[in-house]
């Protein structure tokens, strides 16, 4: 029997992936209701009176009217969250600017709390237009962003900590990403691989340590077990509970006795799986609730940190629910801090490490502005990927005390680290491009005119290059054992050469080398002459 006092009340989204439908016997003893959609406006005048905002009619309306115009101009990108839980989060932001400055003007204030709550999250492409936008709603205003001066200083420590090269792109990162924490606990880190997503929380979480305000740090992946060994499952057979990685960890780290940060580190891609389980733990509610019924708690000095490549497979329920932070490799900050963290800790003699910065901004921009516009690489490659094999191969040669010509040297690196991963691909030869290209844009050191810049070599003796088939000094024939099959026998060739030695001078250093190629191209053989 019903108890007449109480009310059971359904709340869903029809259609999402992960979600499944009510049972129809189960739907039939419901009233359906459709929600309508809420008046932003209103909504946000009547919060920002109530963080004590004076003239809010005013400011409400200005608030809607660009997040309107942002979800209709700007690019869709998948983590954009233009609804109410994005409003209110930044109003939230206001309040709290308000209440530390209340002698500033109140469409200051809000302008700040929209332009420094929402930069994290917008792409390269659409940042001049969101930034127009709110320099038409607020016109002349534009007030300096709130820095503290002691704690980024504290960023750069740890991130010199770690090795890294603390630039004023990165520390902003690490500030955006501590600013968000502070009214959202959960944030999705979001990137390309070799952005620096581990970096920047690794960093902020020591930098807090550094700080005074100890920060525990669980690492975890979802994406290497399976659903029910993430958040646990009753065994059926038996009835136990067999507890899972997530709920284990978030139990024990709030059963910790002090209040300080802790946080939960989800590193895989999100998939309807497991994700759709997160979002009453993502909500305000701030509970995970297992199938053992029991309800753990995320405390209020715990956060939950994803990181992530995309929202690809997340729904706009997830999306809305979480703090944004994406981090760009478009102005290529990343290599270029990755360059000068690896020669600070190279033995090099400071002539020659000036030398070898000169080299990297005279070629590698230009060749990466040109690479983005006019080729394709066989399969995807970020800027930062090729660039630390450019670092690993230059570091590879250079161990060679004889070696000279340091400019032939850089040039030969350079050519195999970038444009080896072109070929054959929707109808055109990248890499003949990459090299016609190159002997055209780039004069000194100059390739010789007959064949393409990959069949050459650097003769370190006599600072010129050579082609490759002069490394081949053994006499294949008398090698040869004609009573063995001809398979088990490798005749060089110029590829086999080129790849072996490119491959041998990576691994010396400890950078695995990709071979790409079709069945049958040669790549285990290659491989096994390595071996040889």
């Amino acid at each position: 029997m019903l108890d007449p006092t109480c009310g059971v009340f359904i709340t869903m989204n029809p259609g999402y992936l992960g979600r499944a439908e009510l049972p129809e016997g189960l739907k039939a003893l419901f009233r359906p209701i459709t929600v309508v959609v809420p008046d932003l406006e209103l909504i946000c005048e009547n919060m920002l009176m109530a963080e004590g905002f004076v003239v809010a009619k005013i400011l409400a309306k200005k608030f809607t009217t660009l997040y309107f115009l942002c979800k209709d101009l700007l690019s869709k990108a998948a983590h954009y969250d233009w609804g109410l839980r994005a409003i209110k989060s930044v109003l939230v932001v206001a309040g709290k600017f308000k209440r530390a400055e209340p002698e500033m003007d109140e469409p200051d204030i809000l302008m700040r709390a929209l332009r420094d709550f929402n930069l994290p999250k917008i792409v390269a492409e659409d940042l001049q237009i969101f930034m127009d936008l709110l320099g038409d709603l607020f016109p002349g205003i534009n007030p300096p962003r709130k820095r503290e001066m002691n704690f980024e200083a504290k960023c750069r420590e740890a991130a010199e900590g770690f090795g890294l090269d603390p630039g004023e792109d990165f520390i902003l990162k690490v500030v955006q990403l501590s600013e968000l924490l502070v009214v959202r606990h959960c944030v999705f880190v979001m990137g390309p691989p070799g952005a620096g997503k581990s970096c920047t929380w690794k960093t902020l979480g020591n930098a807090n340590t550094r700080a005074g305000n100890k920060t525990i740090i669980r690492d975890l992946n979802p994406k290497v077990v399976k659903t029910d060994e993430l958040y646990g499952v009753v065994h059926m057979q038996t009835r136990e509970w067999i507890d899972g990685l997530m709920s284990s960890t978030m139990r024990s780290l709030g059963q910790i006795a002090d209040t300080n940060a802790k946080w939960i580190v989800l590193d895989g891609d999100l998939d309807a799986n497991w994700i759709e389980s997160m979002n009453s733990v993502m909500d305000d509610n701030k509970i995970l609730t297992l199938a053992s019924n029991e309800r753990i708690p995320l405390k209020s000095h715990m956060r939950l940190i994803f990181e992530i490549r995309d929202l690809r497979f997340a729904t706009p329920a997830t999306v809305s629910r979480a703090g944004i932070l994406f981090i760009s490799d478009f102005t290529g900050y990343q290599w270029r801090s990755y360059v000068k963290s690896w020669l600070k800790n190279q033995s090099y003699d400071a002539e020659k490490k000036k030398e070898l910065q000169s080299y990297f901004d005279q070629y590698v921009q230009e060749s990466f502005n040109h690479m983005k516009r006019n080729f394709k690489h066989l399969i995807p490659q970020v800027e930062i990927s090729m660039v630390s094999s450019l670092c690993k191969l230059l570091e590879s040669i250079l161990k060679n005390p004889a070696v000279k010509g340091l400019a032939f040297v850089f040039v030969f690196c350079c050519v195999w680290c970038l444009g080896a991963g072109y070929d054959l691909k929707d109808g055109r030869q990248y890499r003949k491009e990459f090299s016609t290209w190159w002997k055209e844009k780039f004069k000194a050191p100059r390739f010789p005119a007959a064949k393409t810049v990959f069949d050459y070599y650097v003769d370190f003796e006599n600072t010129k290059f050579e082609e490759w088939a002069k490394l081949s000094t053994s006499d294949v024939s008398s090698l040869i054992d004609t009573s063995k099959p001809i398979s088990s026998f490798t005749v060089p060739t110029v590829d086999t050469i080129a790849t072996q030695y490119i491959m041998n001078s990576l691994i010396k250093v400890g950078h695995s080398p990709l071979l790409i190629g079709q069945a049958g191209c040669g790549k285990t053989q290659i491989t096994k002459g390595l071996l040889n």
